[in-house]
């Protein structure tokens, strides 16, 4: 009997079987059954250079037999603070965490004990976290999707309601945050964003809403995880254009090992040791090792200028199949965020046929793809080895199979 493994609603199958991972190479992941499959998921996000890169697997692995644990922080830990405090000259790294989760949930206390007050709004995923996840819709939804309104996870949650209420802004309107901060503005600590949200609203609305909340000395978290080092070692956002009191960095900085980080003010540093975050893995070294290794490899092989080059070719490889497969009407590929990511966007009339898209990942899935729907899909540098015009006839494949069944 196969262990349920809960804990993640990415759960994949084939014929009715678990898939259960056993390696994964470049941009190709292979199952317990020997099956292999080209991957546009890396570990929802983490994997940026590709699975088992030699040089990163070989410069990660030289510093194991320093030790993974010391009494307190280690001198790897000021170093990679480095590589991002050069990123942002105003802020400074507070401490580093394994999950962006745990990232957010601290630079909310932080920003509660800061303002005296309890309240959050919220805009995109910001992780799995009581304050974080329940009653929110899915965030990654396209604007018009069912899904992107309806709420979710409303039972088993606390601090969600009353004086501590978390509050959602969905619809990227200023009109509907201005209604919001007229009621709870008083009370509310800080303004979180998931920077993904800026695939679905402009730069300029995001600065409007920060400055709003400004207003009510609102403290704004930015969510850099799915973004982070991607354009560059930090994040996408400019925070000269949109200020922010805290920065979590997460994903693709640690290429598959677990790795978020917290920056900061450099004033408020009494708040956030009297908030007290942090724990025994805080202190962990190989993924601050890790996190130096992949900004200095990227650099190398100037990675961030290749990867929007290299998605941008996935997009067009998918759009030929979908031309080719007669499915222009269903939907399209489209690149997000300066070309680092791309997703599926669904016509109007198949937007919310949630049946219809679950059988296009088994459609894919079956020709051997691995691709979200519903969620972005991720690059990386591995992926500029594919084989593309094979790419492009197995997704031709799955595309007319897929349409076959509707």
């Amino acid at each position: 009997m196969i262990s349920p493994l809960v804990g993640s609603d990415r759960y994949f199958a084939k014929n009715d079987a678990p898939i259960l991972f056993k390696k994964a190479k470049n941009y190709t992941v292979t199952d317990q059954n020997g099956n292999q499959y080209i991957d546009f998921i890396l570990g929802l996000g983490p994997v940026i250079l590709g699975h088992s890169d030699e040089e990163f697997v070989r410069r990660v692995s030289e510093q194991l037999s320093n030790g993974l644990s010391f009494p307190g922080f280690a001198d790897v830990h000021s170093e990679l603070a480095k590589v991002y405090e050069a990123q942002y000259q105003d802020m400074r790294v507070v401490t580093l965490f394994k999950t962006s989760s745990e990232a957010v949930t601290a630079a909310m206390r932080c920003a509660m004990l800061e303002t005296g007050r309890s309240k959050f709004i919220r805009c995109g995923f910001l992780g799995w976290h009581d304050s974080q996840i329940a009653n929110t819709p899915s965030w990654h939804e396209w604007p018009g999707s069912e899904k992107r309104e309806a709420l979710r996870f409303s039972q088993g949650m606390r601090g969600i309601d009353g004086e501590q209420g978390v509050f959602n802004w969905t619809d990227g309107d200023i009109a509907s945050l201005t209604a919001l901060l007229s009621e709870h503005g008083d009370t509310t600590a800080a303004f979180a964003i998931d920077v993904y949200q800026l695939a679905f609203m402009t730069t300029e609305t995001l600065q409007q809403a920060t400055a709003l909340c400004r207003q009510y000395g609102i403290k704004i978290i930015i969510d850099e995880t799915k973004t982070a080092g991607r354009a560059n070692p930090a994040g996408m956002l400019d925070t000269q254009a949109i200020p922010a009191d805290y920065i979590i960095l997460g994903k693709a900085v640690g290429n598959g090992l677990p790795l978020a980080v917290l920056l900061g003010k450099p004033e408020h540093i009494k708040i956030y040791q009297n908030a007290r975050i942090g724990g025994t893995h805080t202190k962990e070294v190989l993924s601050a090792h890790a996190g130096i290794i992949v900004a200095d490899i990227m650099q190398q092989r100037e990675g961030y200028a290749r990867l929007p080059l290299i998605c941008q070719k996935i997009v067009s490889t998918i759009n030929a199949a979908i031309t080719h497969s007669a499915t222009t009407e269903l939907l399209s590929a489209t690149s997000l965020l300066n070309d680092t990511l791309f997703d599926l966007r669904f016509s109007d009339p198949m937007l919310n046929n949630f049946a219809a898209r679950e059988q296009l990942k088994q459609t894919m899935i079956a020709e051997g793809i691995f691709m979200l729907q519903g969620h972005n899909s991720f690059v990386c540098l591995a992926h500029e080895q594919i084989d593309f015009s094979q790419l492009e006839d197995k997704l031709t494949t799955s595309l007319r199979n897929w349409s076959t069944q509707l």
